[in-house]
């Protein structure tokens, strides 16, 4: 009977190992759409930079699969117009053309078809540059009240009552505050503006009349600055981030994401609850539970937000002032937007809205809850020239995620089994400290992590939508006040918080340099929320590349055992043979002369 040789099966078993490897590939390929980076033509697109981070995070995504997509944060007001004259494929904003939120300045309109399709979720953050002995102050808490009061100029001194009541023990410097705003039209601006009208209309009221730059009855774009000293602009994201980290006694708003970057603190700022929170992705997500979606699928404004009800909820986690931010697209072919474009942008979406949530926490945003992710995949279906490929990648995540098998495109939002409305992030969101048991009963389950929009079962519906609030009175429980003044005098809805419990209480011990003070002892399980966002898995089926993962593993140890203990074994076996047959019949017996005996 004849053996193969041990040099034969040496050449056997990298056959295998590299066939093995073959299969890991292709297993490992298949969680990645096919780029065809061939057939799609450049694409170019401007707007928004309060999303511009996120937009470029995923610009860099498709570029490594060989689509090149190109765009330009140069402001939501600029990105609107650019597309509704033609001299853009796409645009990025926070606000729609027209309705109760859109802009009155804005003069430029698509004469073409479109659609509005929500692409990230985020928080308007209050980065600030102030020293305190000669060290950076990196806890500063403030009200809504006191931003109100400090955007509209009324509060003009680091030391101001307002600002004191609410970070006791912190010896605030008697220095100018200088405020940084937008100098371009931008969507961080009119979200902002939009919150101070419906918070705080006297205070926006005020703005309005002393500046001359906006009308108190509509947001704007455009931050009216002109007559306050105090207050400088700088055009973009970046330039209100580069001025606001170099010059002493700043403060700005932007997008969260901004601050990260270069790495400076945020106000943690006063929400509903009484509570002081920063826009993590936890927090944005709790917040936008409460988000209205325009449902009316033949509206201009299909998907489009209403936020009124996201500043006044009294979810001891929730961020204030978040909102959405939206991709425009056309919907019809026009100018030099051909069926090779619409391809491309159809592409482009898909991957924005599947593979791209998955880096949005960490980058200082919050991923789209799955629900909004379908409903902006139909809307990615009605581009013209939509490809095969594209068009498969999404019937594979909505049956994926309707039939609760699968979680596709890996969303951290989103667990097979629940309805796509439920948001896994608001599931798992920490309370902060100082909310004990009592505090957190009101807020836990699915009924507080859902979201409206299409999708949505038995909870929110458009026009209505669905505010939840506390059942019993102990919901509201928060750290003792540290000053009877808190909530300052807004003479809006939120002037209702005044007296509000601060979040540090007065007997906690805080920093009078840096502000930092520690935390209050909670009552019940309450955790402490931090401003390091934490992006959860959303994973929780078996898929192509948790198997490719195991097999490359058994490969590789394969590989590093398997050849000494065949040798071994072998050996042996020839030593046994050796022995019963004498050193004579050594060469008779290996003919090969590999050691091997057979």
């Amino acid at each position: 009977m004849s053996f193969p040789t041990l040099s034969t099966l040496r050449r056997i078993g990298i056959a295998l190992a590299a066939l093995v490897a073959i299969c890991s590939a292709a297993l490992w390929s298949t969680a990645l759409p096919a780029a065809h980076a061939a057939s799609y033509p450049r694409l170019s697109g401007d707007g928004s930079s309060w999303a511009g981070n996120a937009l470029n995070d995923w610009v860099t995504g498709v570029k490594a699969q060989g689509v090149t997509v190109d765009f330009n944060p140069d402001g939501s007001s600029q990105g609107r117009a650019n597309f509704a004259n033609g001299l853009s494929d796409y645009a990025v904003s926070e606000i729609p053309y027209k309705g109760d939120t859109a802009d009155p300045q804005d003069q430029s309109f698509p004469g073409f078809g479109y659609g509005m399709l929500p692409v990230v979720a985020g928080g308007t953050s209050f980065m600030y540059n102030v020293q305190v002995n000669g060290k950076r102050l990196t806890t500063l808490d403030l009200s809504q009240a006191a931003l109100a009061k400090i955007f509209s100029g009324q509060v003009t001194q680091w030391n101001d009552p307002i600002i004191k009541a609410t970070n006791p023990g912190v010896n605030l410097p008697a220095q100018r505050i200088t405020v940084v705003v937008r100098s371009d039209g931008s969507g961080a601006t009119a979200e902002f503006t939009l919150w101070m009208k419906h918070q705080f209309p006297a205070d926006y009221a005020k703005l309005c009349a002393k500046t001359g730059g906006c009308n108190a009855s509509s947001a704007t774009s455009y931050f009216p600055y002109q007559h306050l000293t105090n207050f400088v602009a700088q055009s973009g994201s970046n330039g209100v981030t580069t001025y606001t980290a170099s010059t002493p006694y700043t403060i700005n708003y932007d997008e969260y994401s901004y601050a990260r970057g270069v790495g400076f603190p945020v106000a943690q700022v006063q929400n509903a609850a009484g509570f002081y929170t920063v826009p993590s992705d936890t927090a944005v997500a709790v917040a936008l539970t409460q988000a209205k979606i325009n449902q009316d699928k033949s509206s201009a404004n299909y998907l489009s937000q209403d936020l009124s009800n996201v500043y006044a909820y009294k979810d001891p986690r929730t961020y204030p002032i978040s909102a959405y931010s939206y991709l425009i697209v056309p919907t019809v072919t026009h100018g030099s937007f051909d069926t090779g474009k619409g391809s491309t942008l159809a592409y482009f979406g898909t991957y924005a809205l599947c593979e791209g949530q998955r880096t949005m926490g960490a980058l200082g945003y919050s991923p789209l809850p799955m629900n909004l992710v379908l409903a902006a995949m139909d809307q990615v279906s009605r581009i013209p020239g939509i490809d095969a490929a594209t068009a498969s990648t999404i019937a594979a995540t909505k049956k994926g995620a309707s039939t609760g098998t699968a979680n596709p495109c890996d969303n951290p939002t989103f667990k097979p089994g629940d309805s796509p409305s439920v948001n896994q992030l608001v599931k798992t969101a920490p309370f902060p400290a100082g909310c004990d048991a009592a505090c957190q009963a009101p807020w836990t389950g699915i009924a507080a992590a859902v979201n409206d929009g299409p999708g949505t079962k038995g909870g929110k519906k458009h026009g209505g939508g669905t505010t939840l609030q506390p059942t019993t009175s102990t919901a509201s429980t928060a750290p003792t006040a540290a000053a009877g003044t808190g909530a300052g005098t807004g003479t809006g809805p939120a002037a209702a918080t005044t007296g509000a419990p601060a979040a540090v209480a007065a007997s906690v011990a805080c920093d009078p340099d840096t502000g930092i003070c520690s935390a209050p002892n909670a009552t019940g399980d309450g955790t402490q929320l931090v401003a390091n966002p934490t992006v959860i898995d959303g994973s929780s089926t078996w898929g192509p590349a948790q198997a490719a993962l195991i097999l490359s593993g058994i490969v590789a140890v394969l590989l590093i055992f398997a050849p000494p203990v065949v040798a071994r074994a072998l050996d042996v076996r020839r030593r046994q043979r050796l022995a019963a047959t004498g050193p004579g019949e050594d060469a008779e017996a290996d003919p090969d002369g590999d050691g091997s005996g057979w």
